[in-house]
């Protein structure tokens, strides 16, 4: 029923309120319909409302007395479900708008049948259209009104799938996408808000992109970004926006891992068939992240399956692969195990008998599902490789090992809350040395033999907590707790006629010790369908013997979704690093020293910023563009004669601290086109240092300061199960300074005569920067092809065999740097043209069963 009540006001004011009207009120009881016609009558204001949402069956008062109509009103309709509005000079009674009901619905996205779960998979629900990306761990979360929704959900490689919910109440349910691949189609998020700045690289990208030596290798495939780079070829290390090659760290299932290759670099200790996710955060960095100040890459190893047992067996002319993995009991406990083995030294012998290589890495992984909203992994690893070059005046030894142990707990608190909790061991273990042969003058025969060794290790205990808290459709809280203690055990360098490989021979200096506590928090807030904003601080407290660091550390990143195609991002981050890595020329590659900060060493630290743009359309093509701008302080090079490790006393002196800068445009471009792929990707970058004594202190470019670089690959499916890829890589030359002794003839290089002076027993290692010349090194460009055939035999087994050739077109390209330390005032360099791998064939079959 609807009622109007009348009257003729008994003052009015043009421009006034009603709710600001004065009147005479009289005292009166009743019930609210009978009060408001009384109201209604004594103020002279039409006042219309329906009875359907008020109360009218009990009794209520209003007193005496010169009052304003507002004021009555609201006391009372105090705790009716109604708005007081003025429309057209009348006072309305409108029922209380509420605000949608909705629910939470949660839970993880899966792979059928095996249940391994989806990182960084969408689901969108295609009527609101919100949309939310899984975590690493596939949970994900949405707030949905109540009714029936169609979810679609996505994850690369794999076909979308629609799935159907009715929503009534707060729902916790699994979304399982079917595992049967898509041949030929590249499966994409679309245009949806970007979370972060993370670059994924999709499983189906790094089976096409890279093989070296047969060896497919998902996490080398981050050299084809723009903005990283290898140091060099053979004996690389991934640079990332003109950073230090330790400024970069790889975690393995969130657990630190100091070398993470195989080959001096030329392959990661991760292959295909183990991988889950790949992530590298280098144009934002979320809070829960610090340590680094390049970049962060992540790589999510395989849970195991659930419902069978499958596995793979990989034979290349590098090494040899198998892989396991399936339930110990159906669907609540799996299991993972993987080995690989070199047998390279037959393949090596031929290409350069002066080479002795071996390596091998075992992973093994255990899921348990201890009930609906409890999983336990426990993940395992262990590498080591073992590399002796011999040349006819000296040898080179190498060997390391990366030894890791991570237990984890995902827990869901609640239909909001979710919380995972690691616990990390993590040892690293390097040994460099270098050997002289010693000769006698007269004779110019070689007599005896100086090897000059150093042993170093870390060792590492982690633990750490993250919460993630949906309050709102729109807002969500990310918080968590880090504590990390490491031990650093460097060894005096030890001399001696033959190479010690033994631990018990060195003497080692006193352990380094120090520890890092951290607690960041960041809130991610959509506004509309178009914006996302997503602030973050982490503060770390750093303490070493009794040199103690805090430090604040903002982080920002924004995303800007200008249409259905494209979007702009903005961030900028603020990142500490307590571990220094100071790497000398004189024991040959992979001869890094890993020290802590302290009151001389400072941490190193830098600010950088970000802008982006993204176009990504329904037809397939992808365009991004990046510009940042970075300024670091604190990087670390050696002084002028400071000895290495010699004297323990005197290592902080021995290292500089300096500045840095680095700035640059990346672009990348990536399209479909039936059955073929194309990716490009360029970066034109600057990278300069400066530091006290080296170059009169001026600036001067870093090492790798390589001002373009380009890489192009093309992939083609002219059948269904047959495949074909190109991947040409070019990039400028290093920007060296060449001490004295230098040659500077990169095509004919003379080597130093080591008969004209012996290593000086008391100063082996002396570093003199005094007279460097800078010299552009030439370019470095290559191009490999590779090609796949798989075809199956009856239902449960997948042959595949791959060939192609490593520079094919035999590039002669020649940069790495000889130094031997012959004098007791400097060094000296050839720049020889020495490759492991020129013009390489490489051939290797894989069974799957």
């Amino acid at each position: 029923m609807s009622v109007i009540l009348p009257c003729t006001a008994l003052s009015t004011h043009a421009q006034q309120s009603l709710t600001k009207k004065t009147f005479v009120c009289h005292a009166a009881t009743g019930s609210i319909p009978s009060l408001l016609s009384k109201i209604s009558s004594y103020s002279g204001t039409v006042i219309e409302y329906s009875t359907n949402y008020l109360t009218t069956d009990s009794s209520y008062a209003i007193a005496d007395g010169n009052i304003m109509l507002g004021t009555v009103l609201h006391k009372l309709l105090s705790g009716q479900p109604v708005t007081i509005e003025e429309i057209n000079n009348k006072i309305i009674l409108l029922p209380e708008k509420k605000l949608p009901e909705r629910y939470p619905l949660y839970g993880f996205t899966m792979e059928e049948g095996s249940l391994e779960p989806l990182a960084y998979a969408t689901v969108q629900d295609l009527a609101s259209g919100q949309v939310c990306q899984a975590n690493r761990f596939g949970y994900y979360n949405l707030m949905l009104s109540p009714g029936k929704h169609y979810l679609e959900v996505k994850h690369s490689s794999l076909p979308p799938k629609i799935i159907t919910i009715l929503l009534e109440a707060s729902t916790q349910k699994n979304l399982v996408i079917s595992p049967v691949k898509l041949p030929e189609v590249k499966i994409d998020a679309g245009n949806i808000l970007q979370p972060d700045g993370g670059s994924r690289m999709d499983k189906y990208q790094t089976d096409a992109y890279n093989n070296f030596l047969g060896e497919t290798d998902p996490v080398r495939s981050l050299y084809l970004l723009p903005g990283n780079v290898e140091t060099q070829e053979t004996t690389g290390k991934l640079v990332v926006r003109g950073g230090d090659p330790d400024q970069s760290i790889f975690l393995l299932d969130g657990n630190q891992v100091y070398n993470p290759s195989h080959l001096l670099g030329e392959i990661s200790i991760v292959n295909s068939t183990l991988v889950k996710s790949i992530r590298q955060y280098k144009n934002d960095f979320p809070s829960r992240f610090d340590g680094a100040i390049s970049s962060i890459t992540e790589v999510n190893t395989r849970d195991g399956n659930m419902d069978k047992w499958t596995g793979e067996a990989n034979a290349g002319l590098l090494a040899g692969a198998m892989s396991v993995e399936g339930p110990l009991r159906k669907h609540t406990t799996a299991m993972m195990f993987s080995m690989r083995h070199s047998w390279s030294n037959p393949l090596l012998n031929i290409l350069d008998d002066n080479y002795r290589l071996r390596f091998y890495d075992i992973h093994f992984k255990l899921t348990h599902l201890l009930d609906a909203n409890n999983k336990l992994m426990f993940t395992g690893y262990l590498g080591k490789d073992h590399l002796n070059l011999d040349r006819p005046d000296y040898q080179r030894l190498q060997a390391w090992g990366n030894r890791l142990g991570t237990l984890n707990w995902i827990h869901l608190l609640g239909a909001r809350s979710f919380v995972s909790t690691t616990v990390n061991a993590s040892n690293y273990r390097n040994l460099a040395g270098i050997k002289f042969a010693l000769f006698n003058d007269s004779t110019r025969e070689a007599e005896d033999s100086k090897a000059f060794n150093n042993y170093a290790s870390i060792d590492k205990l982690e633990a750490k907590t993250q919460f993630e808290y949906n309050a709102l459709p729109s807002v969500r809280f990310r918080f968590g707790v880090r504590y990390a203690h490491t031990t650093i055990k460097p060894f005096n360098t030890s001399i001696s006629p033959e190479f010690l490989e033994e631990v018990d021979y060195y003497q080692p200096m006193q352990p380094l010790r120090f520890g890092e506590f951290a607690l960041y928090a960041e809130n991610e807030w959509r506004i509309g369908s178009n914006l996302l904003i997503r602030p973050g601080l982490n503060y770390a407290t750093y303490k070493f013997r009794d040199y103690t660091h805090r430090s604040l550390q903002p982080r920002l990143f924004a995303a800007w979704r200008v249409n259905k195609d494209q979007q702009f991002t903005f961030s900028y981050a603020r990142m500490v690093q307590y571990l220094h890595q100071v790497t000398t020329p004189f024991l040959g590659i992979n001869s890094e020293f890993w020290v802590p900060s302290t009151g001389l060493l400072r941490p190193v630290e830098s600010h950088m910023v970000n802008l982006g743009y993204n176009f990504n359309d329904k037809k397939g093509l992808f365009l991004s563009a990046d510009v940042y701008y970075k300024v670091m302080r604190n990087n670390t090079n050696f002084a002028e004669k400071g000895n290495i490790f010699y004297d323990e006393d005197t290592w902080e002196t021995d290292i500089l601290a300096g500045k840095g800068w680095s700035y640059g445009l990346e672009l990348l471009s990536r399209k479909q086109i039936n059955k073929w792929q194309f990716q490009f990707s360029y970066a034109l970058t600057w990278s300069e240092r400066q530091f006290p004594g080296i170059n009169e202190g001026k600036k001067y470019p870093f090492r790798y300061d390589r001002r373009h670089n380009l890489n192009a690959t093309i992939n083609y499916s002219p059948l269904k199960n047959w495949e074909l890829g190109l991947v040409w890589y070019f990039s400028s030359g290093d920007a060296e300074f060449l001490p004295p002794g230098t040659n500077e003839d990169f095509d004919t290089p003379t080597p130093v005569n080591p008969s004209n002076k012996e290593p000086d027993n008391n100063n082996p290692f002396v570093f003199d920067r005094s007279g460097y010349r800078f010299k552009r090194l030439p370019p470095y460009h290559r191009l490999n092809f590779n090609t796949s055939f798989s075809f199956p035999t009856g239902k449960q087994l997948t042959h595949k065999v791959s060939a192609g050739l490593y520079n094919a077109y035999q590039a002669r390209n020649k940069y790495i740097p000889d130094v031997w330390n012959l004098e007791n005032s400097g060094y000296n360099t050839t720049l020889s043209g020495n490759r492991l791998f020129d013009l390489t064939f490489y051939l290797s079959y894989t069974l799957k069963f």
